[in-house]
């Protein structure tokens, strides 16, 4: 019987031990999202001088130190930034992307559409080409999107409806073609046109 209890005793210990092992874990980032972030990056670095050096592991430090924003920090260019609460605090998403004032080029990649915890999205200044992706009204969470100066053109797509959470949308100096869309209207929330 002592044996027994003493077999219990251990078996209770590892599994404290293990369970407090694994509660120490730093949190891990989406792995589609880190997979969207380094195609995006990859293709990026090879139309510019490198703009970004990623760790397999990009949620960590100023991405989620809570403190240091995007907006008018040029030592966060490129940046994100991240939201690790899921899962008990053990799985991350990727909530802000910001590339401006960079020399990239190209149409805007397909990849972004998995980055669907996004709600800050500023690609200004950059030297895009064609229009915006449909797939970015996939976006649904998105509440800020600044595209100014982005070399972008053609007709803004009608997936943005989808967009109900937009508070801001910047677009200004492209060569953005046909009437401002009916659904802008049904947007409620957009502040800032």
């Amino acid at each position: 019987m002592g044996g027994h209890v003493i077999l219990w005793i251990l078996l209770l210990v590892c599994s404290w031990r293990t369970s407090a092992a694994q509660a120490q874990q730093p949190p891990r980032t989406d792995p589609v999202e880190v997979a969207a972030l380094e195609a995006i990056l990859g293709r990026w670095n090879k139309t510019t001088s490198p703009v970004w050096s990623m760790s397999s592991e990009p949620c960590r430090g100023v991405p989620v130190d809570g403190v240091t924003g995007l907006d008018g920090n040029p030592k966060n260019n490129p940046g994100i930034k991240c939201d690790c609460s899921y899962i008990n605090g053990t799985f991350c998403h990727i909530t802000q992307l910001k590339v401006y004032a960079l020399n990239v080029v190209g149409q805007i990649p397909a990849e972004l559409q998995n980055f669907t915890y996004l709600n800050y999205l500023g690609i200004s200044l950059t030297n895009f080409t064609g229009q915006l992706p449909e797939e970015l009204g996939n976006l649904t969470k998105l509440q800020r999107l600044y595209t100014d100066s982005a070399g972008l053109s053609g007709p803004f797509p009608s997936t943005f409806s989808k967009l109900k959470n937009l508070k801001l949308l910047r677009a200004s100096d492209n060569d953005f073609t046909g009437k401002i869309p009916d659904y802008i209207g049904s947007l409620t929330n957009l502040e800032d046109l």
